[in-house]
């Protein structure tokens, strides 16, 4: 079940592909044509638009794997029926081999088409004559900030992956083990926090790699590897350099979904008036009339299609009277004859401005990678973790996040670490992030379907490779032993 070819997308690259990014004005709406393995790259303008498509191919991929593996495997999200008109998707939370392969789980080659591109970038770039230094220097920032995110998802994903460091790789590549994937990964976002600026135009806010963004990932890969005290330095970074701050205004929250919020560090942009649109998942699995009226997916977007959060889950993250104001913002009805035991989860309900519903291209919301009140929350974590062990610290940037959402504020009781993961699930709900905190919390057995005792040590939490990648290696790669 797990192998990739590395025939390093040779082919990939002989394929003029049409790739359509706004992000930044100088491109605006252009096609742009990717370079390929036989032209190269010969200018400056031929580097800025492959790093155009990097960021396409990101935005092709991360959205929808993220969402199934980071949320709906995380038993956050469920059909509206469990015994009729059940999704395929809901299937994913029961950690079995065929729905987590028959829902993309064992395919990591979005991720490797995005990583060719970066190193077909990082390759030219010292080939360019008369580069502008400082254009020069936020490329390679870019492309080493892309590889290294990319690289990040690979390995949370699959453990041990391959790692290519070529634009064309002709070879099949085994599995690099984690650590050593890691030291890449740190290698890539130091390069990227070396050359990146805190910040660029207006237009690139959030959608485009900066310094911050870089310290973000970096943060998250230390807490990942249980290095608070340096994931916390790296959240004090993020979070004093000036660059971002809450939204104030708790009925403006959606503000941050619309995209290039002033609490955005890194997310996907999409925009209908930029044709940066595709038919994403994440949307038409979530929300119902009237944003979707399109029948493709078996519903027509009635609510009995949706993936939903559970009534209890939502009981547990918002109790009977108690006031938060994400409640009533995060979750939506929208029909009349909709069961109010199941609301939408509307965090991307902003797409209905310009989308097109009978296509379902209607992402006009962006997909948030990270963001303040993330990284604000990761800082709780670390500061309350046995290695840094400030606790009221810890408390101090909890709160702060509850009070934007005016919700009570908490002083003690219970565990101060789980009260931190129950309120990154209330904040970071459908943003793919939770999976992966119960991960390295430790605690996916505690709030998922992934039950054993050795659900860490026997890979449980590892995705299966599918059988199409192991042949095409030459089964030079190896299923994931928990799969085997």
């Amino acid at each position: 079940m797990n192998r990739n070819n590395f025939k390093k997308i040779a082919s990939l690259f002989l394929i003029y592909s049409l790739v359509l990014f706004s992000c930044q004005k100088v491109l605006d709406p252009e096609v742009v044509q990717l370079p390929t393995a036989d032209n190269a790259i010969q200018t400056a303008a031929d580097v800025d638009k492959a790093v155009a498509a990097a960021y396409s191919f990101l935005r092709s991929v991360l959205p929808d794997k993220v969402f199934l593996m980071g949320d709906v495997r995380a038993n956050t999200f469920e059909s509206y029926s469990q015994t009729s008109n059940t999704r395929p998707e809901t299937l994913i939370a029961t950690n079995t081999i065929g729905p987590l392969l028959n829902n993309g789980g064992g395919d990591w080659s979005g991720f490797y088409k995005v990583i060719a591109q970066c190193n077909l970038v990082l390759e030219s770039i010292p080939t360019i004559q008369n580069y502008d230094q400082s254009a020069k220097r936020r490329s390679l920032g870019e492309a080493s900030f892309l590889r290294g995110l990319t690289y990040f998802y690979l390995t949370r994903f699959w453990g041990d992956v391959p790692v290519n460091l070529k634009a064309v790789d002709v070879d099949n590549i085994s599995r690099t083990p984690q650590a050593q994937v890691y030291d890449q990964i740190k290698k890539d976002l130091d390069v990227a926090i070396a050359n990146l600026a805190p910040s660029y135009s207006a237009g690139d806010k959030a959608v485009r790699a900066t310094k911050g963004a870089a310290w973000a990932i970096k943060a998250h890969v230390l807490a990942w590897l249980q290095d608070y005290a340096g994931s916390e330095k790296l959240c004090d970074s993020v979070i004093n350099n000036g660059q971002y701050s809450l939204i104030a205004d708790t009925t403006q929250l959606l503000r941050i979904f619309i995209g290039k919020s002033q609490e955005g560090i890194f997310e996907l942009n999409f925009d209908a008036a930029l044709k940066e649109v595709q038919k994403n998942k994440v949307y038409n699995r979530t929300l119902g009339r009237p944003w979707y009226t399109d029948g493709s997916d078996g519903g027509g977007g009635t609510e009995k299609f949706l993936l939903c959060p559970p009534p209890a889950l939502i009981t547990q993250m918002f109790p009977v009277k108690t006031v938060d104001g994400r409640k009533s913002t995060w979750l939506t009805n929208s029909s009349k004859n909709y069961d109010p035991t199941r609301p939408y989860l509307g965090k991307y309900r902003t797409l209905q401005v310009q989308g097109d519903t009978t296509s379902q291209n209607i992402n006009e919301s962006n997909i948030i990678v990270t963001r303040l009140a993330d990284i604000m929350l990761l800082r709780a974590e670390a500061l309350a973790s046995t290695q840094v062990n400030r606790p009221a610290e810890a408390i101090i940037w909890l709160n702060k996040v509850r009070e934007r959402a005016k919700a009570r504020e908490y002083t003690s009781g219970g565990s101060l670490q789980d009260t931190i993961l129950l309120e990154r699930r209330k904040e970071l709900l459908g943003e793919g992030q939770i999976f992966f905190d119960y991960v390295r919390t430790r605690k996916l057995a505690a709030y998922s379907k992934i039950t054993q005792a050795d659900w860490y040590t026997k890979g449980a939490w590892l995705l299966p490779i599918s059988q199409t990648i192991l042949s095409q290696s030459g089964f030079i790669i190896t299923q994931n032993s928990f799969w085997q």
